[in-house]
């Protein structure tokens, strides 16, 4: 992975000054709580598996710090990264780094997508922007096989948003929720097999910590997947590195 210590130029300086920490492939997201989730999952996999879905040849970070992250902190800082990436290239003139980003599958997230590609005509959704699905299909040949696979796995569950926590299982956020219902200040919606609910800011702080002391291998799965789609989407082995 590359140090952000002693950065060279491009790619490396942005990231340096960023707080960013560069690898093979690179994941910028909303926020840190998304980072820390796929991290979560990652080390409960690799305990599981001895697989490494995170942290070897894949880094995932976010787009910034509270009001300095979001779909905002995406949306000014991605195309960015993309620039310079899209130049930083290693002597026989392959990119050093292959970055996408993904955003909530929410009002701002979707609406975050369309800007960012409205501004930019070589960042397009499904190809360097992903929004975080409940299905989220492996990479494919094209973005348009891409785009119709995850429109179709994804369509029992029509506008239902989707964010991080809605990756985690419904048992897990049901014990928290039974020890602190003030965590969720609305019922929660469901459609199909999906769940959306609607955390506090204190509710979303103390769920992550839950999760993280509590969260077992069956309580992340779908992030699991999630990540391994993410892997293939910047051109990763999708089962990881094995020991």
């Amino acid at each position: 992975m590359t140090s952000a210590a002693s950065p060279k130029a491009g790619c490396e300086w942005y990231a340096a000054m960023c707080g960013w920490s560069l690898s093979t492939g690179n994941v910028m997201v909303e926020g840190t709580s998304d980072a820390a989730y796929f991290a979560l999952a990652a080390r409960l996999h690799r305990a599981q598996t001895g697989a490494s879905l995170l942290g070897t040849d894949l880094s995932i970070f976010a787009a910034g710090l509270e009001e300095e992250g979001g779909t905002f902190g995406v949306s000014e800082r991605f195309p960015t990264l993309f620039n310079l990436a899209s130049l930083d290239q290693d002597p026989n003139g392959r990119r050093r780094f292959r970055v996408i980003a993904l955003l909530d599958d929410d009002t701002m997230g979707r609406s975050a997508v369309n800007l960012i590609a409205g501004g930019h005509r070589q960042i397009r959704e499904y190809e360097s922007t992903f929004r975080l699905r409940r299905v989220m299909p492996r990479r494919t040949d094209s973005v348009r096989a891409l785009a119709s696979l995850t429109e179709t796995a994804n369509a029992v569950f029509g506008r239902l948003e989707c964010t991080i926590e809605d990756m985690l299982s419904d048992e897990l956020c049901a014990r928290f929720i039974a020890s602190r219902p003030d965590a969720v200040n609305r019922p929660a919606l469901t459609v199909a097999t999906g769940t959306h609910r609607y955390w506090t800011p204190s509710g979303k702080r103390m769920l992550r910590q839950f999760a993280e002391e509590q969260a077992t291998i069956d309580d992340v799965h779908p992030m699991v997947d999630a990540l391994r789609s993410l892997r293939s989407y910047v051109g990763l082995p999708p089962d990881g590195v094995e020991p």
